[in-house]
């Protein structure tokens, strides 16, 4: 058609927009909420009218839907895309007020993502009795190889205090020194250059005691020595950790997790971690979920990270079963639970004995635990009575341990699968902790077929999320910087997930209605 041929349009918005089209379904379940609240905290009195939060809220979801992040390109699509000027009732807003608008507002947010939840239960597509937990990492915007080291950060403390101490040498007077100092005045009150050297050696100084910090809790935790593999910190985003990618190699990252029940596969709750912790989570995104739904949780599924000794004893005290597999090494028919452990396991079994990859001897799992006597048999039939007491700090807390060693490893004939030094004096030792027997009572759950079954819908649940939060929404990486941000950001993606879930239910039940003739 020629450029200049006259064209006849439709009069209005609602005119362009057929009556199947995605963003009507956007428009009415989202006018089922109630914006009451978020209505209150904008100021009608003052300036020109402000936009309505759900008329914002309208077209950053659909943006996510559509799999648009930036604000740019959303303010390009409100002047350009007939949907979103017919979503936005004609509104041009500009990138920066949607930039400003997402960033804030977070209790808004997560009361109009509850409301979504709370209408999908009330619809019968959503059930809060059975939960899945799972996390994973995504990219924080900063670079990997713009970071903070302990040792990078005491260098350039010193040469700070060194132009410091410089600049007050230059200064003329020195009862000008002694004014600032020693009558009390504020930081603000020295001259500008001195106030803005002492604000960054003070920020300086708080970045070296968090790395600090994080070095202590990764060589007590995780045996890293930190000479060898020292702490590091994102400059642009101080929150994010260096973490191994989903894809490979290390970068900044932030641990996004998410709980979904398991009919619909609705998300409802969400968080963003700041590290590998999201194991350190589970009991209070239980109570979390209980708390804000008012209701009884039955089950909760999630994968071999989540089933800690603290999260299988949680839960028990909660009366909330756990489908999780213990992160064990797995052996089938494991010959060392023998009828009688005084006796040594047979000699043409003891090759199928659990091996731990990492020692490269016999598994913890090759020794069986007798709890009339208080001791452990190993596969040669000996005891290994209790020695001593101690606690351990472990990422979730002290937990109380006890050891057992065997008095009587000379001339074993298993020793070279069991020990590292086969001469040592002191015989193998095997540890068991405080949450040993709630461990044990999870291991034999487990290993009901039936319970088998049922933990198999995790993987279901509790990856599809992520799939499409990156795959179809393109959140592989943050756009914002900052915790608070980033919780926000990952908030809207999850509200989005959820609507397009309504969406979808609702055009399917549509096209199941028998047509009207």
């Amino acid at each position: 058609m020629p450029r200049p041929q006259i064209v006849l349009f439709a009069t209005t918005l609602e005119d362009r927009i057929p009556e199947d089209h995605p963003v009507r379904l956007i428009d009415e379940i989202l006018d089922r909420l109630d914006w009451t609240d978020w209505e209150l905290e904008y100021d009608s009195g003052h300036g020109q009218p402000p936009i309505h939060p759900k008329v914002l809220s309208k077209v950053l979801l659909f943006a996510m839907i559509r799999g648009i992040r930036s604000s740019r390109k959303i303010e390009y699509a409100l002047h350009h895309s007939i949907d979103f000027m017919w979503l936005a009732s004609g509104h041009t807003i500009d990138h920066s007020t949607l930039s400003n608008f997402r960033t804030k507002h977070p209790e808004r947010l997560r009361d109009i993502y509850q409301q979504m939840v709370r209408y999908a239960v009330s619809l019968g597509v959503a059930k809060l009795s059975e939960l899945c937990l799972d996390g994973t990492r995504t990219r924080a915007d900063a670079s990997r190889h713009r970071t903070w080291k302990a040792n990078d950060v005491e260098k350039l403390i010193a040469e700070l205090n060194r132009e410091f101490q410089e600049r007050l040498s230059q200064m003329k007077s020195a009862d000008t020194i002694d004014d600032l100092f020693d009558d009390g005045q504020a930081a603000d009150k020295l001259p500008p250059d001195l106030a803005d050297m002492q604000a960054r050696r003070e920020e300086l100084d708080a970045i070296l005691r968090q790395l600090r910090d994080m070095e202590t809790d990764r060589r007590t935790q995780q045996n890293i020595d930190p000479k060898k593999n020292p702490a590091q910190l994102p400059k642009a985003d101080l929150d994010a950790r260096v973490l191994p990618n989903k894809e490979g190699g290390y970068a900044p990252n932030y641990t996004p997790t998410v709980v979904t029940e398991t009919t619909g596969g609705f998300i409802v709750d969400a968080d963003v971690l700041i590290g590998n912790v999201e194991h350190l989570t589970l009991t209070t995104m239980v109570d979390t979920v209980a708390e804000d739904y008012g209701v009884d949780i039955d089950a909760m599924l999630a994968d071999t990270a989540f089933s800690t000794g603290a999260n299988i004893t949680g839960m028990e005290e909660r009366d909330v079963e756990l489908l999780s597999p213990l992160n064990e090494v797995v052996c089938e028919n494991n010959p060392a639970e023998r009828p009688d452990p005084t006796e040594p396991v047979a000699e043409e079994d003891r090759g199928r004995l659990p091996i731990n990859p990492q020692t490269k001897r016999f598994d913890k799992s090759a020794f069986v635990y007798d709890e009339t006597n208080d001791c452990y048999y190993c596969p040669a039939g000996k005891t290994l009575h209790r020695s001593d007491t101690e606690t351990k700090q472990r990422a979730s807390g002290p937990v109380k341990t006890t050891n057992y060693r065997c008095g009587d490893c000379t001339g074993c004939p298993l020793a070279e699968f069991c020990r590292k030094d086969v001469n040592a004096k002191s015989g193998r030792k095997v540890s068991r902790d405080e949450h040993a027997a709630a461990r044990a009572r999870h291991r034999d759950h487990m290993r009901d077929p039936a319970v088998k079954e049922r933990y198999a819908k995790r993987l279901h649940f509790g990856e599809t999320p992520f799939a499409v939060l990156k795959a179809c929404f393109g959140l592989r990486r943050f756009l914002v910087r900052g915790h608070e941000k980033v919780q926000m950001e990952w908030l809207w993606g999850c509200t989005a997930f959820n609507l397009k879930k309504l969406m979808a239910m609702a055009e399917s039940a549509t096209k199941s209605e028998p047509a009207v003739s």
